[in-house]
């Protein structure tokens, strides 16, 4: 269940940090938004396992099992202000073949916690799913 629903948003809350294209890929931005993510999940008792670089921007590793749970995010191509975030569900192969999860819930859960967090960034606008 690879999602692709996204909230997309403009704010002048997170920069990029020095360096942080070497990890992703020139022009890639989010670890700070991957890592506030991080930290207001927790505080919802959301477990996270930590972010990790990727070539669209980073991902907010929710947890590994039964199946991975992940949030991407970064920025849009060629802006250091306007940002993307969506949740991700990724089942085994055998798991999809024999539909042993349902992922739908999970998913469901992170886009209700976007949903509340996102409207919270310090100067947000233009907040809309497509």
């Amino acid at each position: 269940m690879n999602t692709r629903l996204q909230l997309r948003f403009q704010t002048d809350f997170f920069q990029p940090e020095r360096g942080e294209e070497e990890e992703t890929n020139p022009g890639r931005y989010g670890k700070a938004l991957a890592q506030w993510l991080t930290e207001k999940l927790k505080e919802r008792g959301v477990a996270v396992e930590g972010i990790v670089p990727e070539d669209f921007g980073w991902v907010v590793m929710v947890s590994r099992k039964p199946f991975k749970l992940w949030l991407g995010c970064g920025n849009t191509d060629g802006s250091s202000n306007e940002w993307s975030v969506f949740p991700v569900a990724e089942p085994s192969m055998i798991q999809r073949l024999f539909r042993r999860v349902n992922p739908a819930a999970e998913v469901e859960k992170l886009r209700a916690h976007l949903a509340e967090l996102v409207p919270s960034i310090p100067g947000v606008s233009n907040v809309a799913w497509d």
